[in-house]
Formats: C-alpha cells, sequence, structure tokens
C-alpha cells in the first residue's frame, strides 16, 4: 500500500516540477542565473492578474499617473535624500502630493497619500484593509534588504510582493483601516541597502517629515502649516538631545520641557504642541505612526494650529529621531 502512494506522489512530483524543467530548459544556454530566475518566475513565483487591480481602478479618475522604470528628467523640483539608492523628487501640486524616487535618471519608486495619484495602475480611492487583501491576498512577512531580511509584520501598514516591485500599502486605524498612502518600490533600490538605517542626510528628512504633514492635513480637510524656523530649532534640539543622551521623552533628564524649548527659542505662541518618534526607518514611515497613535494624530490634525517646526537627529548607532513642534499663533 505503502508503495504504491510513493508511486503516485512521486509522478505527481514529475509531473508537477520536473517535467517544466524539462520542457523549458535551455540546452544552449545551459543552467546560468538568468536562466533560473527566469524558469522561477514562471513556474514558480505567484503571479498577479493586472488586470483584475486595473478593472479595480477603471472608474477612478487619475490627474497623474507614476510608472515605474520610465525616464525621468528632474527640473526645478526638490531634490530629498532617502533611505533607498535613489533620491526623492517631490511634485508637491496642491491636493496631489506624490514623492518620486529617482536612480540614475529612471523611476525606482513613489510615495502618495492623494486619491489622485495612481502608482503602475494602484489607486487608494476607497481602498481599505479588507479591498486590499481580496485584490493581493496575503501580504510578506519580510523583504530583503541588504543580505539581510527586514521584518514587516505590522498592523499599521502591509507589504505585498510583485515579483520586482514591494508595494506598502498604509492604513488609518482610526478611520476604519482606509488605505491613507502607498509606496512602491523596485526591489533593487531596497536590496542596495546596506545597513538598517541607510539614511539620507537629516535636513531632508526635517524637511520631509514637514511635507508629509501638510499633505495629510489636506486630504483630511484641514489648512497647510507654515514653517517656523525658531520651532524648527527647537524642535532639532530635542531630537538631537534624545539622540546623544539616549533616551525617548517629552521630557528632558533635566526636566526641560517643550514650553522651555519653544521658549528658549524665542517662539511667539499662543498654543503649541509636540509629536516624537524613533526607530522608523525613514519620515514615511514615523509619520503613519503617528498618525495612528491618537495621542500625537489630534496634533497634526488640529485646526487651530498655524505653524510647524521639524527636527531630526541620528544616535551613535544610527538611530533616527523625530521631533515636531506644532504652533498656534
Amino acid at each position: 500500500m505503502f508503495g504504491k502512494l510513493f508511486f503516485i506522489i512521486f509522478i505527481y512530483a514529475v509531473s508537477t516540477f520536473l517535467a517544466p524543467v524539462v520542457q523549458s530548459y535551455d540546452f544552449e544556454e545551459g543552467l546560468n542565473r538568468s536562466y533560473l530566475n527566469g524558469w522561477l518566475e514562471e513556474h514558480v513565483y505567484p503571479t498577479y492578474d493586472m488586470s483584475e487591480i486595473h478593472e479595480v481602478n477603471s472608474e477612478q479618475t487619475q490627474e497623474v499617473e507614476i510608472n515605474l522604470e520610465t525616464q525621468y528628467a528632474v527640473e526645478d523640483q526638490e531634490v530629498l535624500g532617502s533611505e533607498y539608492a535613489g533620491d526623492f523628487v517631490v511634485e508637491n501640486d496642491y491636493g496631489m502630493f506624490r514623492m518620486v524616487l529617482v536612480n540614475e535618471g529612471q523611476v525606482s519608486g513613489a510615495y502618495t497619500n492623494s486619491d489622485d495619484v495612481s502608482i503602475d495602475t494602484i489607486n487608494i480611492e476607497g481602498m481599505d484593509r479588507e479591498s486590499v487583501g481580496s485584490i493581493y491576498g496575503e501580504p510578506v512577512e519580510s523583504i530583503k534588504k541588504g543580505w539581510k531580511r527586514l521584518r514587516v509584520t505590522n498592523e499599521e501598514y502591509e507589504v505585498y510582493d510583485l515579483k520586482d516591485r514591494y508595494v506598502y500599502f498604509f492604513y488609518d486605524l482610526h478611520d476604519g483601516e482606509k488605505v491613507n498612502g502607498v509606496l512602491m518600490l523596485l526591489k533593487d533600490e531596497v536590496r542596495a541597502a546596506d545597513s538598517l538605517y541607510n539614511h539620507p542626510a537629516a535636513e531632508d528628512n526635517s524637511r520631509m517629515n514637514h511635507l508629509l504633514v501638510n499633505a495629510t492635513r489636506y486630504e483630511y480637510g484641514f489648512d497647510p502649516l507654515e514653517v517656523d524656523e525658531q520651532a524648527s530649532d527647537a524642535a532639532l534640539g530635542h531630537s538631537e538631545d534624545m539622540a546623544e543622551r539616549d533616551y525617548f521623552n517629552h521630557d528632558s533628564p533635566d526636566g526641560e520641557t517643550l514650553k522651555d524649548r519653544i521658549e528658549e527659542a524665542d517662539v511667539s505662541y499662543r498654543m503649541a504642541g509636540e509629536n516624537i518618534a524613533m526607530g522608523h526607518t525613514s519620515t514615511i514611515f514615523s509619520h503613519h505612526s503617528l498618525m495612528n497613535s491618537m495621542d500625537h494624530r489630534v496634533n497634526t490634525l488640529k485646526p487651530e494650529f498655524t505653524h510647524l517646526g521639524t527636527g531630526t537627529a541620528y544616535s551613535a548607532d544610527d538611530i533616527p529621531y523625530y521631533t515636531e513642534n506644532y504652533i498656534y499663533r
């Protein structure tokens, strides 16, 4: 009986795996890396029905379409460093915020929180965790970053493997788990990272932080915040202090508070609030994390605030610290 069962399993394995190998083998070129990768993509890697994704979005109107692996000429746009191999080019059209990742003149990724922008036909209009799962199936638990794998299990976002791309869907845990941001990256952008914190210049992260806050305020129906240089100095000072003295708190070990810091920096204010975050590999992730913390979300979306100061610093171990100072004058 066991012999017959073994024979059936053997025949199944041959027909399922070995037969396609033999049929698709290139006898002239032999088994090389290029051939192996192509065979794995065709016979082993999961496939995604892009027509279904397109059908889901076919009734939506996108003002802007971003396509990866296309040529991109940087002109007068603002360029910010990223944790990836390329740099982010900021396209900050009113209500259509996006950051296009460009590497050697080619689009290698993009981020947006606007439902007027699509990235490789993916648009977040009307999307939530359930609808994302119904289209893409199960998210991955880890991704390749350099020579290691990075775990990406997090209730605030999910990551899907689309062959040569990773796509992150960010969720608003306080608004029906709707998608409020999407990040798509060519895998080569992530693999190029040689450490967990492959971050850009601190001032680029601080600037990106401000842009993300304003883009979010627009999408949630609030006015943008002006840059406050003095508040930025206070925010940077607090991030640097936390990074240097290895603590994470709104109050310093010496008892210095937000009120102390902004008054010392000569900030003119009638009301102030502060958000802090640490450890996130980029401002994109820290921003969405703060939005999912109700204590911090109220600052980001408070209609009375008029100005914002942001500051980023890195510890000796390259751990990033982010501070946001919200001001009402």
